[in-house]
């Protein structure tokens, strides 16, 4: 019977976690049930398509590394201008028609650590490097750094899988 007194915050907009994060960020994170936090996300992704993705773009071919220009093309940009869209979208969905909410939430809270994992391995792969072919038919190590793009892309995908769990964790059971 204690776990009943326990779970009593599900459904009246208090999430079960009290104590977990600090004050201000839950209130953030529980303002609109999560719908501010899962917009700003989507927008955050978005408006990281706009943005620098990669910076110090290097080349190294026999131990000699000099720096190259090339960076994301433009249909990479796109589709991530797109990704963040469909997070924003799931955010608009969940506000405009909450009898989906629990749904809606699972998709975005799938979509958005899929996000995660994609950018932070796309940011890992540029840590790393990866062998490309050069001109005179050698093979060369490429390696870049994140820039501003690519972390606003992290940080908006987290939030928008915080919101999601904020609104699974507040969302009437169907």
């Amino acid at each position: 019977m204690q776990n009943s007194t326990k779970n009593e915050g599900i459904g009246n907009g208090r999430p079960l976690w009290p104590g977990f994060l600090p004050q201000q960020l839950e209130e953030i994170a529980m303002r609109g049930n999560g719908f501010v936090l899962a917009l700003g996300g989507g927008a955050a992704v978005a408006a990281g398509a706009l943005l620098p993705f990669v910076f110090n773009i290097q080349e190294t071919v026999s131990g000699v590394s000099f720096a190259t220009g090339s960076g994301i093309g433009a249909g990479g940009r796109f589709i991530s201008f797109l990704f963040g869209l469909l997070l924003a979208g799931f955010a608009l969905w969940i506000r405009y028609r909450p009898e989906f909410t629990r749904r809606v939430a699972i998709a975005s809270l799938v979509v958005s650590v899929l996000g995660i994992a994609g950018y932070c391995l796309f940011t890992l792969i540029g840590f790393v490097g990866i062998p490309v072919q050069v001109g005179d038919g050698s093979t060369a190590q490429e390696t870049w750094d994140p820039s501003i793009g690519a972390l606003l892309s992290i940080g908006g995908c987290v939030a928008c899988a915080v919101a999601a769990l904020v609104m699974l964790r507040t969302a009437p059971r169907e």
